[in-house]
């Protein structure tokens, strides 16, 4: 009898919860939620940003009876991975760097940043060469949807997007740089802020007045909008393309601007070696 008992009130203890000890539990993870960022982003921005961006493409389908929407939403899903990929693909594979303490031995060697970051964008350019060669075969065979349909235009569409996102990596790089490697989760983080406002699969007509006025000033808006122009009318939109080239041109400098204050600030105050 008393073996008994002794086995039911181990049991019992085994399941008897301390509540301030999973209050503990749910506190911490509250607290590492509001201070790191793809917690956060996680929990609360990316559903945020997922039911923007669906609402709008919603609210676009049900005013449009086209036989051309297919191509609308793959055009602008290609031309978008092309965009997200190169602006993340540069800040992470710096991240990587100070991840595996690789930093240090770059800074040691005759390699200057500028050379680094040559290979950086070398390294993105060909990745997205391989991911757009897969996207377009796989749109032909399953979807029947040729991306070479833009002709030409494709490619001033793609260098637009390309200078575009080569600036938002170098951004990021400046960010980290500056604030150090707890903002590097940004680097795959950002260009999703961006994403409802670049008409990726939808016209900015679509867009609430004051989100008009954020796509402008966005060239990879114009990009897409002049993706959707080709492919209805079959002609190129040069004021969509003009526009965005203005733009990639005022926001590539001033990357570079930003980027070149926060580097050599660091190399005074040490930040470098401070990033690992």
């Amino acid at each position: 009898m008393s073996q008994t008992l002794g086995m039911y009130s181990s049991t019992y203890q085994g399941v008897n919860m301390n509540l301030n000890r999973i209050f503990a539990i749910v506190l911490r993870h509250i607290f590492t939620t509001m201070h790191q960022l793809e917690r956060f982003f996680d929990v609360i921005i990316s559903p945020v940003l997922v039911l923007i961006l669906w609402g709008f493409l919603s609210k676009y389908v049900q005013n449009i009876q086209s036989s051309q929407l297919a191509s609308f939403l793959l055009g602008g899903m290609i031309l978008w991975v092309i965009f997200e990929k190169v602006s993340t693909d540069i800040g992470v594979n710096f991240m990587f760097e100070i991840w595996d303490r690789n930093i240090i031995n770059l800074l040691a060697s005759p390699i200057t940043f500028l050379e680094f970051l040559t290979g950086l964008l070398t390294i993105s350019f060909i990745k997205i060469m391989i991911a757009l060669t897969s996207m377009w075969l796989m749109a032909g065979i399953f979807y029947n949807f040729q991306i070479t349909s833009l002709g030409f235009g494709l490619a001033l569409l793609w260098i637009n997007l390309f200078i575009f996102a080569i600036s938002f990596g170098i951004f990021n790089i400046s960010l980290i740089l500056k604030y150090g490697h707890s903002i590097g989760p940004l680097t795959w983080i950002l260009p999703f802020f961006v994403q409802p406002f670049a008409a990726v699969f939808y016209p900015i007509s679509v867009l609430p007045p004051i989100f008009q006025k954020i796509a402008f000033f966005l060239p990879i808006s114009h990009v897409f909008e002049g993706m959707r122009y080709t492919l209805k009318f079959g002609q190129f939109d040069y004021g969509s393309f003009w526009t965005a080239v203005l733009l990639n041109i005022i926001y590539m400098v001033a990357s570079l601007i930003f980027f070149t204050l926060v580097f050599k600030k660091s190399l005074r105050s040490g930040r470098l070696v401070k990033l690992i």
